[in-house]
């Protein structure tokens, strides 16, 4: 039997620091877009965000909308909070795989979609979790157990 601990060991890390970095941008995206809520919170925010825009030089023709901006922060919120409840499902259930050697294969896959989930619902910012799920599903697929039986 083959002990696992690398692959365990890099699932874990790559899990917590996914969820950890979608919690954040989840938090942080929700937090902008509640705060926005009601004629004051908007209108605070279109002035916080040309006067920024404005005072780092950018031209006008190449400010983009502050609606468009808003509508992305939140929809890529909603997209890391459901993506982090995704990796951290594919997660759990590929290290249970993993423990005590019982599906190898299995749990690879499940590592490979778990950082293909938290690398895309991140917008590309989840790259090092990412990488590691990768790294695990690799080290999956690679070992295979030693054989009893030598062969002639």
């Amino acid at each position: 039997m083959i002990k696992r601990t690398g692959e365990v060991v890099l699932a874990v890390t790559g899990l917590v620091i996914s969820v950890l970095m979608q919690a954040a941008i989840a938090t942080i995206g929700l937090l902008m877009v509640n705060g926005a809520k009601g004629k004051e919170g908007l209108a605070t925010y279109y002035n916080n965000y040309y006067q920024t825009l404005t005072e780092m030089e950018i031209p006008k023709n190449d400010i983009p909308d502050p609606d468009r901006v808003f509508d992305f922060v939140h929809m890529l919120s909603w997209t890391a909070l459901s993506g982090g409840i995704i990796t951290l499902i594919l997660g759990v259930v590929g290290i249970f795989y993993i423990i005590n050697n019982k599906k190898p294969v299995l749990s690879g896959f499940l590592f490979l979609a778990a950082g293909i989930v938290s690398l895309l619902c991140t917008a590309l910012i989840g790259f090092i979790p990412a990488l590691l799920f990768v790294i695990a599903a690799m080290l999956c697929f690679v070992r295979k157990p030693k054989s009893g039986f030598s062969g002639f």
